[in-house]
This record gives structure tokens, C-alpha cells and sequence, in this order.
């Protein structure tokens, strides 16, 4: 079956997502005073050429307007707090219609492989990928391997077989965490086959760290882009980040390249 708005996406195959969805995940302990306002990371999606904006429904109802609209809305429709200490399940909480309401391009969904709420957690996505289909909207699962019988989130092996999990479950795109094997960044590639990946911009990095993590999933094994968040807009130079992966994702340009914007 193919997903016919997966395009609005993407430029030249490869997706450059900004994600803002922390807030509900993480509390506002992400945050300063700048970026704790929604319109400063829209502003970024808006400025740094991203192909996608990741909003949970409340900020996107709310911010998701005007010009904004020129980047694509992806709607993440689950979400959790931290603060419960329990096996990870995070529950639908908004509907696909409503997503689509909103100008929805696509929706999220986390998906907990290895929690022990598993089979909850798959029959919600499975339910979720036949209603976004019908609206002709593609899913991008997020696909973090959790739960006390997970000992290596980030083995070769866990992560290969969450890309796998992604494929057979119906995703059309995941986000997957890199745990700077390229090697096996390839077999995961492999193992997700027609479905794709990409990489999660994952905790505050150097630059040098950041963008050579990006060349070397997206450029050298082909990988189909990027998601972030913090990197970019915890920066003092969002703007210019943003150039700087632009040039990296849509352009091949290595990071020595790019690195005297950031000076």
C-alpha cells in the first residue's frame, strides 16, 4: 500500500523533523525562558527549512496557525509523563480525526517494545495505522525498547530488532535511536525494509558530535533523515544549526563544511 502524503515530508527523499513534544515527556526542566514558548521552536521550524513540525495536540491546536502552516504537522497522538515508575505504556490521547482537524501531514506514536504492556501498546498502534491509512495519512512510530526485562536499550540486537518491529507492525516511518554502530545502523536500515528511519537527535551533544552523527547515519548509510529537539533549540544558534544540518542532510556536505557557521 503506498501513503500518498508521505512527499509532504520529505525534500529529496530525506525528512528534517523539529521536535517539540518534550514538554509532556519531560516536564519543563528542558526548557529556559526562550524556548518554553512555543512559537520560538515554531519560529525555527518555520526559519531552518525543517520538513516537519512534532507537536502534541494542545500546543498544536493552539500554535499550529498562520504561517506555521507551511511546515508540515506531524501529531503525536500518545504521550506520557516521568513520573510514574512503572513499566512504560503510553495510551492514545488524541484521535486521528482530530489530527487530521488540526492539518495534520502525519501522526506519531510511541511505541514501548518490551514493556510488559506490549500487547496493549500493539493493539492501539494497529488499530491507529488502519484509521491514518484510511485518511491517507502515513504513521511514524517512535520506538523506544523499555521495560525490566530490556537490559541494553541501545545493543546492536535490541535495536535492530525494534527497526524489524516497525516493519511488521505497519509503520511507514520510525525514529530510532543510533548507538554509533554504522554498521549495524545499516543492518537496521535492512531489517526495517521498505518502512523508514530516522535517527534520534537524542540528548544535548557537542556540534562536532551532533553533525558528524547525522552525516554518517543519513549521508554515509543512506538513511532517510532526522528527528530533534534539544540540539537545535536548547543552542544559543538555532538558526544557524539548522543551516548547518540542512546542508548535511539535503546537500551530502560533511561537517568540516559546515562547522564555521557555528563559529
Amino acid at each position: 500500500m503506498t501513503i500518498p502524503r508521505m512527499n509532504a515530508l520529505l525534500r529529496k527523499g530525506k525528512a528534517l523533523f523539529l521536535a517539540c513534544d518534550q514538554g509532556l515527556e519531560h516536564g519543563p526542566t528542558d526548557f529556559n525562558e526562550r524556548n518554553i514558548d512555543p512559537e520560538y521552536i515554531l519560529n525555527i521550524a518555520l526559519e531552518g527549512g525543517y520538513t516537519g513540525v512534532i507537536l502534541q495536540p494542545g500546543v498544536a491546536e493552539k500554535y499550529y496557525h498562520g504561517a506555521y502552516k507551511d511546515v508540515p504537522l506531524i501529531v503525536k497522538l500518545n504521550g506520557k509523563t516521568r513520573l510514574p515508575k512503572i513499566d512504560p505504556i503510553s495510551r492514545q490521547t488524541c484521535s486521528v480525526e482530530r489530527a487530521v482537524k488540526m492539518g495534520a501531514s502525519a501522526v506519531g506514536y510511541t511505541i514501548f517494545d518490551g514493556s510488559r504492556a506490549e500487547p496493549e501498546i500493539f493493539q492501539e498502534f494497529g488499530r491507529i495505522v488502519e484509521e491514518a491509512h484510511a485518511y491517507g495519512l502515513p504513521v511514524i512510530a517512535w520506538i523506544y525498547p523499555r521495560g525490566q526485562d530490556v537490559k541494553d536499550d541501545l545493543s546492536n540486537e535490541v535495536l535492530a530488532y525494534s527497526a524489524r518491529i516497525g516493519l511488521e507492525l505497519g509503520a511507514d516511518m520510525m525514529k530510532l535511536k543510533y548507538n554509533g554502530d554504522l554498521g549495524n545502523f545499516r543492518w537496521m536500515l535492512k531489517c526495517a525494509g521498505r518502512a523508514k528511519v530516522v535517527i534520534s537527535g537524542g540528548s544535548k551533544k557537542t556540534h562536532e558530535e551532533f553533525l558528524k552523527e547525522v552525516y554518517d547515519t543519513v549521508v554515509q548509510a543512506n538513511g532517510d533523515g532526522l528527528a530533534v529537539g534539544r540540539n537545535v533549540w536548547q543552542d544559543e544558534r538555532p538558526f544557524s544549526l539548522s543551516k548547518a544540518l540542512n546542508q548535511i542532510v539535503f546537500q551530502k556536505k560533511r561537517p568540516e563544511e559546515v562547522l564555521h557557521l557555528l563559529k
